[in-house]
């Protein structure tokens, strides 16, 4: 009869947790776990001898007082004298298998999830940041306009209440095109737009920029660069801005001393560019983190240290967006060095 054993091996006793003498004449089907493996197992046992060979049949199989195991079967006909006379059974343990297929397929739903998570945070990001971005574009370009106007008025109250405005709106819109860039570099359509231009003068109107929060807290803001003219090819946008998050970066996290911004040429056509602070410095292990996207140093103290956490990051996509190199060299509470290399021309 099909399905009833008649030899075994020693491999398939201990499988089955059975003793030979007791698992010969068995119908296999008493192996079988569940009712609806039963039936199922019927179903294709009738079909058997009409099939040459069936290749990775799995079921759900259970030893003698032991525990269900998934089992892979493949069947094979032996045929005498043109006559199917019985049907040989390998049998083989997969319960390590499915279940390191089971937890395969979990940790890809898992990163699948967190693929289209990460794909919504960034549409989110940029469409919220193109929603403020118009308003507050209207709201500093009023504040601007009410401006010039109380200054004819020469009260001194009122002009130090819209200066307020106009600088508050300016941080905010700040922060608005840091979340915009951000989200252009991570979905990669950023573009550089290189054109000939003065090193040196954008250095000057960034730090002329920057020179009203550099007074406010006491700090000295320098330039140093020996060559009065250093024409590169480069985004003079993208580069004021490199400049501008890590000047302000600096301005941020240091309380006394000097910041000092400093470029020169290098050879074989490179640029440098440092920014060089006084201040709170970086512990060894953060130097790394720093550059990841919303993260900055002490945590903890992001109330007095406002900002997205975007800065760096973007800086570091930047410059590598440019072919160059960013590096840090900090010491605690001795300040610390950014130092970015750029070609001196940018091939787009």
């Amino acid at each position: 009869i099909y399905g009833s054993v008649r030899e075994a091996n020693r491999a398939a006793t201990a499988l089955l947790n059975i003793n030979h003498r007791y698992l010969i004449n068995k119908p296999l089907i008493n192996f079988i776990s569940g009712d609806n493996q039963r039936q199922s197992f019927r179903s294709i046992l009738s079909q058997l001898p009409t099939i040459h060979r069936v290749q990775e049949w799995e079921l759900l199989l259970c030893g003698r007082k032991g525990e269900p195991f998934d089992a892979a079967i493949t069947v094979e006909t032996v045929y005498k004298g043109g006559k199917a006379v019985s049907l040989r059974w390998l049998i083989r343990n997969i319960t390590e298998r499915k279940r390191t297929e089971a937890e395969l397929q979990s940790i890809h739903l898992q990163n699948v999830q967190l693929i289209e998570a990460d794909r919504l945070k960034d549409h989110f990001m940029a469409t919220i940041s193109h929603e403020l971005r118009t308003p507050m574009t209207a709201i500093l370009g009023f504040s601007q306009l009410l401006q010039k106007r109380i200054r004819r008025i020469d009260d001194p109250s009122l002009d130090d209440l819209i200066e307020r405005v106009v600088r508050n709106s300016n941080h905010l819109l700040r922060l608005i095109e840091e979340l915009l860039d951000f989200s252009k570099l991570k979905s990669r359509k950023l573009e550089i737009h290189p054109i000939e231009f003065n090193l040196n003068q954008v250095a000057i109107d960034t730090v002329e920029e920057l020179q009203s929060l550099s007074d406010q807290k006491g700090l000295t803001l320098r330039i140093d660069c020996v060559n009065p003219k250093i024409l590169i090819m480069n985004d003079p946008f993208r580069v004021r801005q490199i400049i501008i998050n890590l000047l302000s970066n600096a301005i941020k996290f240091t309380e006394a001393g000097q910041i000092t911004l400093g470029f020169w040429e290098l050879p074989e056509g490179r640029v440098v560019i440092t920014v060089q602070d006084t201040g709170i410095g970086i512990e060894i292990e953060d130097q790394e983190k720093i550059f990841q996207e919303f993260w900055q140093i002490h945590q903890s103290s992001t109330r007095k240290n406002q900002g997205t956490g975007l800065g760096l990051a973007i800086v570091r996509a930047l410059v590598e967006l440019m072919q160059g190199s960013i590096s840090v060299n900090s010491q605690v509470g001795q300040g610390t060095t950014f130092r970015v290399e750029l070609p001196r021309i940018v091939k787009v």
